[in-house]
């Protein structure tokens, strides 16, 4: 009897042991500290190795991060030499007409004070960036005010300050001239092209993350852009 018992012991504490390794497998969260953690083990995240990870997921190796935007949006983010490419191919780099989320060529993740990331919208309304329409409403704003992009080096945190429609004046992509304005005020030109009022301090040394997607407001195709704005917060 003894025997049989201890034979059902080996048998049992074996599956056991796959069993709970199956089901306790670390959970990654953006913690409200703004750190990527294994929240299981209280580990500090690799971040280097979790973007590797992604360029092997889509085997693309100009995968750079991720932008986020809680309980509203999460994409992979690429970088090219152009911004045509990712007009017309998808983080897997197959031709589509979805295009990807990708960071302006002109701009380094790591070092820009300006960055610039697009994203397609449709009419239908069921492509991701559709979704930051959303921000010309106050109350989205004050749900979501924060943008969250994470690459190799780590997680910045965006308050969400202009958010607007534009057609014509195209002067917030560029990187280094602006119309005869200091770069503060320039920022402040794009605050108050917002929908919504956001009182947040802008400065000469601000880093911003500027979205943009096509806007179809009207309900047709149109050269009219979403443009939302976002400064870096510690």
């Amino acid at each position: 009897m003894k025997k049989k018992i201890g034979l059902l012991i080996l048998i049992i504490l074996p599956l056991l042991l796959v069993f709970g390794l199956y089901f306790y497998s670390p959970t990654i969260e953006l913690k409200e500290s703004n750190t990527l953690k294994v929240i299981d083990r209280e580990e500090e995240f690799n971040y280097e190795e979790y973007i590797n990870s992604l360029k092997v997921k889509y085997n693309n190796t100009d995968v750079i991060g991720i932008i986020r935007i809680p309980n509203v949006l999460e994409e992979p983010l690429v970088q090219t030499d152009n911004n045509d490419y990712y007009l017309h191919y998808d983080v897997y780099k197959k031709e589509n007409i979805n295009g990807a989320s990708f960071l302006d060529y002109r701009t380094n993740i790591k070092e820009s004070k300006k960055l610039l990331i697009y994203g397609h919208s449709n009419i239908e309304g069921t492509l991701p960036f559709v979704k930051i329409t959303g921000y010309n409403d106050k109350d989205f704003m004050d749900k979501n005010p924060y943008i969250y992009l994470i690459d190799s080096n780590g997680s910045r945190k965006y308050e969400v300050f202009s958010s607007y429609i534009e057609n014509k004046d195209f002067d917030y992509v560029n990187l280094n001239s602006f119309g005869g304005l200091t770069y503060k005020e320039h920022l402040e030109k794009l605050r108050n092209k917002s929908f919504v009022k956001k009182e947040i301090e802008l400065e000469e040394e601000s880093k911003v993350l500027i979205l943009q997607t096509c806007s179809f407001d009207q309900g047709i195709v149109s050269n009219r852009y979403q443009i939302v704005v976002a400064k870096e917060v510690k």
